[in-house]
């Protein structure tokens, strides 16, 4: 029979290398940007007729209107130029907006956690007020085209005009689409209601883009741990702590000793049962990434 300090001893060495192995197969980076890169693809500039191609999103025949994919601050600057380093440096200030973001996040964990808990329970009203607040410690001036003065500033003062023209127009379309006149006066209250609205959509969009390019993998860790270990509601409360603290001490670039300490901690407050499970859960984590 093995003795039960042995056999504790056994499983947290086994731990430690299996929790070494999975790191040193995935290791902390800055938050993945190729999702980011893939969104920026429209730079390469939508396939428009010579008619239509300094107006943004398409309009059908029975008035139905698409708008473009991402910030249409990057789609019109398309538009303007075809410079290959203006492209190359658009696609970097939209990662750097979406790196911005993920950092924010960190930094707003906690905020990030309640707005999390208000969309579990189904609270929509309190996400979405969270999610307001959010912005407007972010973005305090709230910008319809976060990206648009960075971008001017490689445009000639012709080229400038157009942009803004094709940014005015796109958002007027846009917004008269989800009017019930589908049609509305630039200086209207219907229309500045409907924009700060879209607008905020918009910005919506980019907090989940930086979302799953950096905290999603913490949240997909979590839930796989739960499923795995099955821990009573008081450890479960305790492991999402620590991994919180986590996600604020290291800023989402963690060293395998860090992730080593963290994994320690909740294997400590487990039971034996679950600390079994947890053990055998790391270990097919790691010979999955080494297999």
């Amino acid at each position: 029979m093995t003795h039960p300090t042995i056999k504790a001893c056994f499983y947290t060495c086994t731990l430690i290398a299996a929790i070494a192995m999975q790191a040193h197969a995935q290791p902390d980076t800055k938050p993945d940007t190729q999702s980011n890169l893939d969104r920026a693809n429209i730079l390469k500039g939508p396939t428009v007729s010579i008619e239509t191609q300094h107006t943004l999103g398409s309009t059908t025949m029975s008035g139905h209107f698409t708008p473009v994919e991402g910030r249409p601050e990057l789609a019109a600057f398309s538009l303007i130029t075809n410079d290959p380093n203006h492209l190359a440096a658009a696609r970097e200030l939209d990662n750097k907006r979406t790196f911005d973001l993920a950092t924010y996040l960190v930094d707003e964990i906690d905020t990030v956690r309640e707005i999390t808990d208000a969309i579990t329970s189904g609270d929509a009203p309190t996400a979405k007020l969270l999610l307001a607040q959010l912005r407007q410690r972010f973005e305090p001036t709230l910008p319809r085209n976060p990206l648009a003065p960075e971008l001017e500033t490689m445009l000639t003062n012709e080229q400038r005009v157009e942009f803004h023209r094709i940014l005015d127009d796109y958002w007027l379309r846009l917004a008269a689409s989800h009017s019930k006149t589908m049609s509305l006066a630039p200086d209207s209250d219907e229309y500045k209601t409907i924009e700060n609205r879209l607008n905020h959509e918009l910005f919506e969009q980019d907090i989940q883009l930086a979302y799953e390019s950096s905290l999603k993998r913490y949240r997909d860790t979590t839930d796989a741990i739960y499923t795995a270990v099955q821990p009573t509601d008081d450890q479960q409360a305790q492991i999402r702590n620590l991994i919180i603290e986590h996600i604020k001490d290291t800023r989402l670039k963690a060293t395998i000793e860090q992730r080593q300490a963290l994994m320690l901690k909740i294997y400590t407050l487990l039971d034996d049962d679950r600390r079994e499970l947890l053990f055998l859960f790391m270990t097919r984590a790691a010979i999955g990434r080494t297999g």
